[in-house]
């Protein structure tokens, strides 16, 4: 029978056993360092110094209390009466670590624009960017904005694609996302191949094989998200363009596709966005008929790791007693697709400047409404400097709090470090 370890044994192997997640601690940021400069290299030199130091001295001290513990053959005294054990302290997260000194050197002016996404157009004023020089460096460290997302007009060639979105990784003083709206289908849009429609494809291999096509040149090209895929249960006789987008009209034979396409692009570090949540069916449906159908897809995103949720404007009145868009829905967002869903990574509201919202709200007032509603990412405004000052006004004048905005831009830079810290995880450990 195995003897019963000593209390000296237990605290000697719980020391070991700590001292080696400490060097597995560095082991891991030593890599972040390596492949960090893509998302600001300073900042994660300057927290591993720091982060170094701190576990030098406790790996030191802990060296020395082993050190100093005399030997002895002695039999120990008979154990003490049983008490509840000390409550173990969970490990610092290097990840929230990091996240946390970002958000401590942000300005509040900074906090709010990192939580927008618009087209690169937004902010230099260009009528159509197709490269990235001094006043795209300007325009960035004006408007140091959380991602730019990018359209046809904006790809010209591979070379010209790939040095372009370089040269804004070089001046952006904060990590971007670098997004586009790439489907699978047959338009060649970057210079990616054409595949099959979604309608036609039936079983997960045959999305893989497409997506993978996507995802291997916008991966080379340094695009890092992806709006896609459609998550759209379109019956038989429904919209015929939007048919061919869908992966059919059975949601329960649909969602693993969805899946399928999710896990190919976040395989290749390219987050997805799958869209649109809550379905462009949802008007008239109820929360019943919504969880029997196109909540099926979405719960499935959710359980496989899905990074981003992009919710439409589609007034979901018979399921929240209310007409208002869902993307500025705080019972769309918060109560149904955060508490009852439990999605936690980042939600992406859809195209603001879309006519859904234009006809019926000012710039500021659908940023400021998206906020309250629990959105993180606000899709590209109809005009991005009104709703980025409404925001700023919101905040100053406390109509929203900056906790508010600190917890959407904890999940942003969550994700955008997501791929470095797993690869240095990953690269340790080999």
């Amino acid at each position: 029978m195995r003897e019963e370890l000593t209390s000296r044994e237990k605290r000697r192997r719980r020391r070991i056993r700590n001292q080696v997640l400490a060097y597995l601690v560095l082991a891991v940021f030593a890599v972040l360092v390596i492949t960090g400069g893509y998302f600001g290299v300073r900042k994660v030199i300057g927290y591993l110094e720091d982060y170094n130091q701190k576990v030098s001295d406790a790996m030191a001290e802990a060296e020395s209390n082993l050190a100093s513990e005399p030997e002895s053959s002695a039999p120990e005294e008979p154990s003490e009466p049983y008490s509840e054990p000390e409550p173990v302290q969970d490990e610092p997260d290097p990840l929230d670590e990091l996240v946390e000194g970002y958000l401590q050197d942000m300005t509040l002016e900074e906090m709010v624009a990192g939580m927008f996404m618009v087209s690169p157009e937004a902010i230099t004023g260009v009528q159509t960017v197709v490269q990235a020089g001094a006043g795209t460096e300007a325009a960035l460290a004006a408007h140091p904005v959380g991602g730019l997302v990018y359209t046809k007009k904006n790809f010209k060639s591979e070379e010209q694609f790939e040095t372009m979105l370089a040269n804004t990784n070089t001046y952006a003083g904060y990590p971007l996302f670098l997004a586009v709206a790439r489907e699978c289908g047959g338009q060649t849009d970057f210079g990616i191949e054409a595949t099959a429609d979604a309608s036609s494809l039936t079983d997960a291999a045959g999305v893989e094989e497409a997506y993978a096509v996507i995802a291997g040149k916008l991966a080379a090209y340094g695009i890092n998200m992806n709006l896609a895929p459609l998550a759209e249960v379109v019956p038989e006789d429904g919209d015929a363009a939007l048919r061919a987008r869908s992966f059919g009209s059975d949601a329960a034979a649909a969602a693993p596709l969805v899946c399928a396409a999710i896990q190919t692009m976040q395989a290749a570090e390219i987050s997805a966005v799958v869209q649109k949540f809550p379905g462009a069916g949802a008007g008239t449906k109820s929360m019943e008929e919504l969880n029997n159908c196109e909540f099926i897809i979405y719960n499935a995103a959710i359980q496989n790791g899905v990074d981003c949720i992009m919710v439409s404007h589609v007034s979901a009145q018979g399921a929240t007693g209310e007409d208002v868009p869902s993307s500025l829905s705080s019972v769309m967002i918060t109560d149904v697709l955060r508490g009852t869903m439990g999605f936690q990574g980042v939600i992406v509201t859809d195209w603001l400047n879309d006519s859904a919202v234009t006809g019926r709200y000012g710039s500021a007032e659908a940023a400021i409404m998206a906020i309250h509603a629990g959105a993180d990412l606000l899709l590209e405004p109809e005009d991005y400097q009104e709703a980025y000052e409404g925001v700023l006004q919101a905040v100053t004048d406390g109509t929203i709090s900056q906790e508010r905005i600190e917890e959407s831009l904890r999940r942003i830079y969550r994700l955008k470090y997501k791929y470095v810290l797993q690869n240095a995880s990953e690269t340790s450990l080999q």
